[in-house]
């Protein structure tokens, strides 16, 4: 059976293939440990552990190789999927800061569609920016500097390969595009943006720390069409199904996830998960939502047909960021 991790640019291929097992991955902070979760019992299938809190990572298409930034390394993680070892690590002067701890923080992290760059956001640098990685080379080419604060996650939408960089503090969302390395578009998202979701149709969903709301943008224009409110309050992260049906967006004040209709654009369920709800992530044909919960150090598994939670499986300390592996 080969494994393959689910990418961003690989929604539309889970799209098609409802039937297909999947397993999940969760990187657990204070452990320093990543694991593989099977979702159907919450068996611990495979772990890694690294040198510091692994906090986000993104697989190639292949499913061969996959790479985790460790903010505080700082460097990032690269493994070997097939063995779940580490075969290599990016280190660059520019992952460092003029910091008491010395680190640039590398956080959010995304492939192009063909993985042949690397997006490696730099939350404390001195001046704040992307690294960008050569996969084939095996080498850092550039650094795009961005100077705006608060760039905590990033991700490259499928398709067009334009990357998204909300910038917490500044209340804006930078759009990058990849084949160039060029900001093409600074956009006004009030409410301190952090997380993103890609629909199938062109729309990207912007979760927000600070108030809670999420903003969808069109990512033709690249304007805000829409602002949904009241769904809940404090930091988190969004997901979008791949079917396009669900977006879902955490909140850590009010421990819960919203469920959102992604058609309709509004609230479906308000469903409570506990202390600091992190990332979603649906399975490959938007079934299920999965919610990476630090506060409890588990795994929250909800049924989007009943809108209830069904299950929970402890996972290492404080699970926060994850993946979702496909399996076929």
């Amino acid at each position: 059976m080969r494994t393959i991790w689910l990418s961003l640019a690989a929604l539309a291929i889970a799209q098609q293939a409802p039937g297909q097992s999947h397993t999940i991955v969760a990187l657990s902070h204070a452990d320093f440990t990543a694991y593989e979760l099977d979702p159907r019992n919450g068996a611990i299938l495979n772990k890694f552990t690294a040198r510091n809190e692994p906090h986000e990572g993104v697989a190639t298409a292949d499913g061969k190789t996959f790479y985790a930034a460790i903010p505080n390394g700082p460097h990032v993680v690269i493994l070997d999927l097939a063995t779940f070892r580490e075969i290599g690590r990016i280190e660059s002067e520019f992952f460092k800061s003029s910091r008491p701890n010395g680190s640039a923080s590398p956080h959010g992290i995304a492939l192009n569609s063909d993985g042949s760059k690397l997006y490696v956001g730099l939350e404390n640098a001195d001046i704040p920016g992307i690294v960008v990685y050569d996969t084939r080379a095996r080498r850092v080419i550039r650094k795009i500097d961005v100077v705006l604060r608060g760039g905590h996650f990033l991700a490259i939408q499928p398709g067009t390969d334009k990357l998204y960089y909300p910038m917490r503090d500044d209340h804006r969302v930078l759009v990058i595009d990849t084949k160039t390395d060029a900001i093409t578009k600074v956009i006004p998202v009030e409410g301190g943006p952090v997380g993103v979701g890609f629909a199938p149709n062109g729309d990207v969903w912007i979760h927000n720390d600070g108030d809670g709301t999420v903003h969808v943008i069109d990512s033709k224009r690249d304007t805000v069409t829409q602002v949904l409110r009241e769904l809940g309050k404090g930091a988190g992260r969004m997901a979008v199904s791949p079917d396009g049906k669900w977006a879902a967006s955490t909140h850590g004040t009010t421990e819960d996830v919203a469920l959102i209709n992604a058609t309709t654009k509004t609230l479906a369920a308000t469903i409570k998960i506990g202390r600091g709800p992190g990332f979603p992530l649906f399975s490959p044909d938007g079934s299920k939502l999965y919610i990476m919960n630090v506060g409890a150090g588990d795994v929250c598994v909800i049924d989007t047909g009943t809108m209830t939670l069904t299950a929970r499986y402890k996972v290492g300390v404080n699970p926060f960021g994850g993946s979702v592996v496909v399996r076929r």
